[in-house]
């Protein structure tokens, strides 16, 4: 889902100064929002919105004149392929920096995903959604896809179930969203953010819409949410080395405040396009 737009939930980078806000517009030019730019590595953008939800998004998915923008904007170190590599844990024995080969050493000899696919398949494609966890996680398997720092490095991993229609959104995805928060909070504590479970109405093709956020002990952030590509919906966790840092206006105790009234914790609803 390299080219899907990311919604984050509540969640903004602490690598950047707050930015001046500016009108944003999609390719075709036919819808428009206001946001700050964040930042970008040349092939995404990344900006959060007024609600304080973060985008990350192709930059071909804007229009023409943002593109523009974006690149006379790009940081020249945000680009350098000689930039250190990310460092830490990823993703069972996987780690931020390992190489293709290395990732897919530990990927056979993993006691936790298994491979989906043959080696021709695999030689075809690369890596991306060919491994599977072994084991389901509320009645689905999750896929296992890889982003890479320029200098060849693992920079983020990122699981997602197989897409289901908007008829089995809730029936199909919302035990395994529940059970993926278990899981996470049992590896890595309360989470910093969270937010009740998505509706499928407030997607929109190419976008994630995220939910919860935790730390790892070394300071790496995972994303929980849901996302929808063409009329297909899943959930998606996203584990990168970018420090995420949360808007505080709720509590991290994971609780969703569904039924309480007065709880600061936002629905997904506040938020729209």
């Amino acid at each position: 889902m390299r080219s899907l737009i990311i919604i984050s939930v509540l969640l903004t980078s602490s690598m950047m100064a707050p930015a001046a806000m500016r009108m944003w517009r999609n390719l075709d030019g036919d819808r428009s929002f206001q946001a700050e730019y964040l930042s970008s590595d040349g092939a995404r953008v990344t900006l959060k919105r007024r609600d304080g939800r973060i985008i990350t998004l192709s930059i071909l998915k804007l229009h023409n004149e943002d593109q523009a923008w974006v690149r006379s904007n790009v940081a020249p170190k945000d680009l350098a392929a000689d930039a250190p590599p990310p460092k830490g844990a990823a993703f069972d024995q996987l780690e931020f920096g390992d190489n293709r080969n290395t990732v897919e050493k530990k990927l056979k000899a993993s006691a936790l995903v298994t491979s989906a696919g043959d080696g021709i398949f695999l030689g075809r494609t690369g890596l991306n959604g060919i491994y599977k966890t072994k084991a389901t996680i509320g009645g689905l398997h999750c896929f296992l896809f890889f982003d890479w720092h320029k200098s060849g490095g693992l920079r983020e991993v990122t699981l997602q179930t197989q897409p289901v229609s908007k008829g089995q959104y809730v029936t199909s995805l919302q035990g395994n969203w529940s059970e993926l928060i278990d899981l996470l909070n049992k590896l890595h504590g309360r989470p910093v953010q969270a937010a009740e479970f998505p509706r499928a109405n407030e997607l929109q093709d190419g976008a994630i819409l995220g939910s919860h956020l935790w730390y790892t002990e070394e300071g790496h952030s995972v994303i929980l949410g849901t996302g929808q590509e063409g009329a297909g919906f899943n959930v998606v966790v996203r584990i990168t080395s970018e420090r995420i840092r949360p808007v505080p206006i709720g509590d991290p105790s994971g609780n969703t405040g569904r039924n309480n009234p007065d709880s600061p914790l936002p629905k997904p609803s506040d938020f729209r396009p």
